[in-house]
């Protein structure tokens, strides 16, 4: 039955899970395949089209932002903005043409190469044109600045020397005019008249040439911010007109005194209009150089839309190339997943048939009958048949049950006779305490009748003789009662009124010195006192309280008992309460143990709280000690309430 070779439980189980982890590893083995491949997808992804599209993003950012900048440029105020401008425009070109080698090293398409690169270089070319358009637009609009101040500052002293001329004729009209009456003038002579007719005429000659002038000032700073062509022509044309006025105006006038300096003044303002950079010109070449800027940053916007044509093209292949990577990506994925799930499945199979085949139906399947087995023979059916299978440890197990079942069964008798003799003497114990209740009060009952006798009060002398013969037959159903103590009663409960039980204790205990000088009070507080109950047993436990009342009180001046009767629900609490000493919280924790007594040694066992105990408890009930009574001890038995069961 030892076999050199058996195979038990263990090694099964090691044998299983040897095949288990070959499965797993297989598994493993067929994972890191595929997920190697799937990473070499991946990484031709991420390294190569993801990459390639980053670069391609990277370009197509840079022109986006050349498009941006450029028109920037065309719009600056001054050089130093222009130089910013120009750097920035110089690095995002120099950046696209960073890119451009790897871009073709991650596509390996050298021709688009080329076709970046010439359209970079023409875009930088492009740039280049524009960046020395604005330039020279610069210049022009510092020129532009210059004419215009020193068109200021001539206008400034063409009106110090108009308005200096104009104030000397006037003077000089006044003095030729008889100031001593006011009508000097009637007797003017024809000299005088003709010289100031001729100062008049000149005065309206110097005011029509400030005018004109000062028209002419306005047409030049005009002709500064002409928007189209036309206009500026027909502004010369406007101004040539005036000038042709005012030569002949300033002709005229050439006698006047200090029109020398006038005519200086005149000539200046003529040559902004007539002059080598006249103001004419200079808009029209700002006109021209602006025209020339804008179709230079249109063909910077076409060249930039062919380059983004371009990278477009070239994402495109990327976006394709990296679809087919991720299709494969996605095959790979999809085998992966079809092998792990048929690992997976052969997997679990083979743990259901190892967990169904061998550990259900074959260890379960002992276990659970060894463990029936092993209760059953727990309960005294030393004929149970074990079932002996397999060489493995549960066989040897249920080989053991077989060996400790047959010493058992010669153990029986030695074992049962022992617990008659340890039941015997607990019940003498208990017949010893439960019978002295009622043996003491044959004896009182006995010495009162004696004493009657004595005095031939027969009447008086049979009622006591009738107590000591129902207290006989009481001690007699107490010794059976006893007998049965150590089973369950609950079968044999019925019906018991909670008042007659009580009248029957005190009736009991009415011979009783100390009760004699103990008031007792019984207070009920239902009409209906009924629960189930044994009767006798119930009469023995009120009896115990009440006589351990008695014992307690003996040393009190006055002796005080209350029993309580109270309706809680569906039970009934009776509480026992008197005025002794009372029973510390120490004590209350061991009251209901066997043996145990606070009485001098003789006087108790220390057995009745806890034979009440198993009473009540067999009852269905509750004995308990009242912690919150005050002065004195107070016991509490809770009983269910009767109740007529349903036929």
């Amino acid at each position: 039955m030892k076999s050199k070779y058996r195979l038990g439980i263990r090694g099964r189980f090691f044998l299983a899970f040897g095949a288990l982890s070959a499965l797993t590893l297989l598994a493993s083995i067929i994972s890191w395949m595929s997920y190697n491949r799937l990473g070499d997808g991946l990484n031709q992804v991420v390294e190569g089209n993801i990459h390639t599209l980053s670069l391609m993003a990277d370009l197509k950012e840079k022109g986006t932002k050349i498009t941006l900048i450029a028109p920037t440029l065309l719009a600056v105020k001054n050089e130093a903005n222009r130089q910013n401008i120009r750097q920035d425009l110089n690095l995002n070109i120099s950046i696209m043409a960073y890119l451009l080698p790897q871009i073709s090293a991650a596509t390996q398409d050298h021709q688009a190469q080329k076709n970046l690169s010439a359209q970079i270089e023409t875009l930088k070319t492009t740039l280049v044109e524009l960046d020395n358009n604005v330039f020279e637009k610069l210049k022009i609009q510092q020129q532009k600045r210059s004419e215009n101040q020193r068109l200021r500052w001539v206008a400034s002293s063409f009106l110090s020397d108009i308005n200096r001329l104009t104030e000397n004729e006037q003077r000089y009209l006044y003095s030729l005019l008889n100031q001593e009456s006011p009508d000097s003038w009637l007797t003017m002579n024809n000299v005088r008249k003709d010289a100031a007719s001729t100062i008049n005429a000149d005065l309206q000659r110097l005011y029509r040439i400030k005018a004109d002038v000062n028209l002419l000032i306005n047409l030049v700073d005009r002709a500064q911010h002409l928007p189209d062509l036309n206009s500026l022509i027909a502004t010369q044309a406007h101004s040539d007109e005036i000038i042709q006025r005012i030569k002949q105006d300033i002709e005229a006038v050439g006698n006047i005194q200090g029109v020398k300096a006038l005519k200086q003044t005149i000539v200046n303002i003529v040559f902004l209009t007539r002059g080598e950079h006249n103001m004419f010109t200079i808009r029209s070449r700002e006109r021209a150089i602006l025209q020339s800027g804008e179709l230079l940053l249109s063909r910077i916007r076409e060249e930039l839309g062919n380059l983004n044509q371009e990278v477009a093209i070239q994402t495109d292949n990327t976006e394709a190339a990296a679809q087919v990577s991720a299709q494969n990506a996605r095959e790979t994925i999809k085998k992966g997943r079809i092998w792990m799930l048929l690992m997976v499945a052969a997997s679990l199979l083979f743990s259901i048939l190892i967990v169904w085949l061998y550990v259900g139906k074959n260890m379960v399947g002992r276990i659970t009958s060894l463990d029936a087995s092993m209760r059953s023979i727990a309960n005294g059916n030393l004929d149970e048949d074990v079932q002996v299978k397999g060489s493995d440890e549960i066989g040897t197990m249920a080989r053991s049950l077989v060996s400790f079942r047959d010493q058992l069964a010669t153990l029986q008798e030695d074992l049962v006779q022992a617990g008659k003799l340890a039941a015997l003497g607990q019940l003498s114990a208990g017949i010893a305490h439960e019978i002295n209740q009622p043996l003491s009060a044959i004896g009182h009952y006995s010495h009162n009748g004696l004493r009657l006798i004595k005095s031939g009060r027969l009447d008086e002398t049979e009622k006591n003789l009738n107590q000591i013969s129902n207290l006989t037959k009481r001690a007699t159903t107490i010794i059976t009662r006893l007998k049965s103590l150590a089973r369950k009663q609950q079968d044999n409960l019925v019906k018991v009124d909670l008042r007659l039980v009580i009248d029957n204790v005190l009736s009991m205990l009415e011979g009783d010195e100390v009760r004699k000088l103990t008031s007792i009070d019984v207070n009920f507080d239902h009409d209906r006192n009924l629960v189930n109950a044994d009767s006798v047993q119930l009469e023995q436990v009120v009896l115990n309280l009440v006589t351990n009342a008695l014992d307690a009180i003996n040393d009190q001046p006055e002796k005080h008992i209350t029993i309580d009767c109270l309706h809680q629900h569906d039970r009934f609490e009776i509480y026992v309460r008197d005025n002794g000493p009372g029973i510390s919280k120490e004590l209350r924790e061991q009251i209901f143990e066997p043996f145990f007594t606070t009485k001098r040694r003789g006087q108790s066992l220390g057995l009745g709280l806890s034979i009440s105990y198993n009473i009540i408890k067999s009852f269905g009930g509750k004995l308990t000690v009242d912690d919150g009574s005050g002065n004195g001890a107070s016991f509490c038995i809770q009983l269910p309430e009767y109740r007529r069961s349903k036929p």
